[in-house]
């Protein structure tokens, strides 16, 4: 399928398509000519490709980090215990992050009952060590 249909079925814009395949997270084959560029060719394969970097991304692997993944993937270099090793962090990262929004949405709903009753005079603190 062509980039538009792909874009279409993926859920990515054309232009997050264009710039996974020149980041190499993306494989296309060339089709025929197309104007001053060929024609590049997605497959089920490719839709796939992109759902598992789009898992990777709202997991919070960066491009970088989904990059080295996919890329010891496809050669078989990632041992059983290095998988789990970075699930097993990610995991951890967004069990921190979780924690931080919990504190946020604490403070905002202690500041909401600060700003609704006048009654209330101490202004709830920002709470520290947000990890972010």
């Amino acid at each position: 399928m062509m980039i538009s249909a792909f874009a279409r079925q993926s859920g990515l814009s054309a232009d997050t398509v264009r710039f996974y395949v020149r980041r190499g997270l993306l494989h296309p084959t060339v089709g025929q000519k197309g104007g001053s560029r060929p024609y590049q060719m997605f497959s089920a394969a490719d839709l796939e490709q992109a759902r598992v970097i789009r898992t990777w991304q709202v997991l919070g692997l960066s491009l970088d980090e989904i990059s080295a993944v996919l890329e010891k993937q496809a050669h078989h270099a990632m041992a059983p215990s290095e998988f789990v090793a970075l699930l097993t962090d990610q995991r951890d990262r967004l069990k921190r992050k979780t924690a931080d929004l919990q504190k946020l949405i604490a403070f905002l709903d202690a500041k909401i009952v600060w700003v609704s009753n006048p009654d209330v005079e101490i202004s709830p603190k920002f709470p520290l060590g947000i990890h972010g």
